[in-house]
């Protein structure tokens, strides 16, 4: 009996440290920019949620308080994504000074495996679209808002890659509601086991207006191997670009 007890407890273990060992690392599309080209795992739910403070220019900041990008693998090459925000506008200036808070509009969409192959960038196609009148009267859109890119990433070597962005959206917005096109260039390093880094170059190129072109930076820190947290920070290289923006976050898998 004993003997049985303790081959029982061996197999446990055995079959457990390799389920863990089987783990795929933790993917995330936050803090940067660049949407990633890995798709969560089929069944798998990634919460993906954090801070962010922006300011526009002398007298406007905006704030979003929450943002959260809820990630479902539905198969192996399909990812569903639903994403809500709750945020904020403060203007100081003397003549109009006012502050609104409320929810930005509701967003949905899916991540499609296109490419996987050992030399060659992962390659996904991202989209996503915006409900109208799904927020507050402050931040909603009045039409359908969508967001189609594609995304690949690069391995380098273990410790150093490569990601990017290619696309087009549209805000939804009344009298903004034209194309913008959508870039993105990551540089992604591995400093430890638990620590990496991120410098980044990103921008939108609307079809009407001028072009905005940003920069930020950041880190990411695995508190384990289903918590991860992330500080990010950047600057404006445009005219119309914001002076400063930061972020903080946390993004959380769920265990199968």
């Amino acid at each position: 009996m004993r003997q049985s007890v303790t081959l029982l407890l061996f197999v446990i273990l055995f079959f457990g440290g390799a389920s863990a060992q089987e783990k795929p690392d933790m993917v995330t599309d936050r803090p940067d920019q660049t949407e990633s080209a890995s798709l969560i795992s089929p069944k798998g739910l990634q919460i993906e949620s954090g801070f962010a403070f922006e300011k526009t220019d002398a007298d406007i900041n905006n704030t979003t308080f929450n943002t959260t990008l809820l990630r479902y693998g539905l198969v192996d090459n399909i990812e569903l994504r639903m994403g809500f925000s709750y945020q904020g506008i403060h203007s100081s200036e003397e003549e109009d000074s006012y502050t609104e808070r409320g929810f930005g509009p509701l967003s949905i969409g899916a991540k499609f495996h296109l490419l996987e192959d050992e030399g060659k960038p992962k390659l996904a196609l991202l989209t996503t679209i915006s409900i109208p009148h799904s927020g507050s009267s402050t931040f909603e859109n009045e039409n359908l808002g969508a967001d189609i890119r594609v995304t690949g990433d690069y391995f380098l070597n273990e410790a150093m890659s490569l990601g990017m962005n290619l696309g087009v959206a549209w805000s939804g917005v009344e009298d903004e509601d034209y194309a913008v096109g959508v870039y993105t260039a990551v540089v992604g390093i591995s400093l430890s086991q638990k620590l990496g880094a991120f410098a980044e170059l990103y921008g939108f190129l609307p079809n009407e207006g001028k072009n905005d072109h940003r920069w930020d930076a950041g880190m990411t820190y695995s508190v384990n191997d289903d918590l991860q947290l992330d500080f990010s920070t950047g600057i404006g290289l445009s005219e119309v670009s914001p002076d400063f923006f930061l972020s903080l976050g946390l993004s959380i898998r769920m265990p199968l």
